[in-house]
């Protein structure tokens, strides 16, 4: 695997370079001092399993490279590094994998790189034929959304990949499973991309800003509703 660390302090930078090379010396690292450099590396093609952000960095910050991130890179999870606890429910409003108090220490990285392989086991694929009749077999996390097209649906991935396929509302709402939410007529969204859930309207993460099926608006918020919930718990739970 391939991990990146972005802090502008060069001694801290330094020390969990040295953590990394005794800990995990089989894995790729690489540093960075600014967050321009690091988003430099993401656009010329580098791939990243986890990355390392500083909250406190001059220039961008490492929410708003977070931020950044979800769009350039959705894949790659991110873990905060701080010297306070004053960022940790921003933090998981980007959807941190961890929360990380400086100085980095052995245990602190251990988890990390657990925290990182119970979510690559947890990813569930979803078999799906294409109207080609292609059979593929997807991650479910790769999925934005799926919507109807005259008698088909558009499956829309993050790396703006489509596949279309000749499905039912019914059917491809079974396949998908519970972590996707029929949120109006003909539009079932992966709630990891719901940036926003209003009363009667929804803001997905690419800032899509959709109206709620009256019909369904209660099972809606409550599904949404339970689906953070189990986060919350889970993130307590590693605690």
């Amino acid at each position: 695997m391939r991990f990146g660390i972005c802090d502008d302090n060069r001694s801290d930078l330094t020390s969990m370079l040295a953590l990394f090379h005794r800990i995990a010396p089989q894995h790729t690292v690489d540093v960075f001092a600014d967050g321009m450099a690091l988003l430099g590396a993401i656009t010329e093609g580098i791939c990243y399993d986890l990355l390392f952000l500083d909250i406190i960095m001059p220039g961008k910050n490492g929410l708003e490279m977070a931020r950044e991130l979800a769009e350039l890179a959705p894949d790659v999870s991110v873990i905060f590094l701080t010297d306070s606890d004053a960022y940790a429910v921003e933090a998981f409003s980007v959807r941190a994998l961890h929360y990380i108090i400086k100085p980095m220490t052995e245990s602190a990285l251990l988890e990390c790189l657990n925290r990182l392989e119970e979510k690559q086991a947890a990813r569930r694929r979803v078999h799906i034929t294409s109207s080609s009749g292609l059979q593929q077999m997807i991650y479910a996390d790769e999925i934005q959304f799926a919507e109807s097209s005259a008698h088909y649906f558009a499956i829309h991935l993050v790396d703006g990949t489509v596949i279309r396929v000749r499905m039912t509302q019914s059917e491809i709402k079974d396949t998908l499973g519970d972590t996707f939410l029929l949120i109006s007529r003909g539009l079932i969204v992966n709630v990891e991309f719901i940036h926003q859930l209003g009363p009667n309207f929804c803001i997905l993460r690419d800032g899509r800003r959709i109206l709620l099926s009256r019909r369904n608006i209660d099972d809606i918020h409550n599904a949404y509703a339970a689906y953070v919930f189990s986060q919350l718990q889970k993130s307590r739970q590693r605690k």
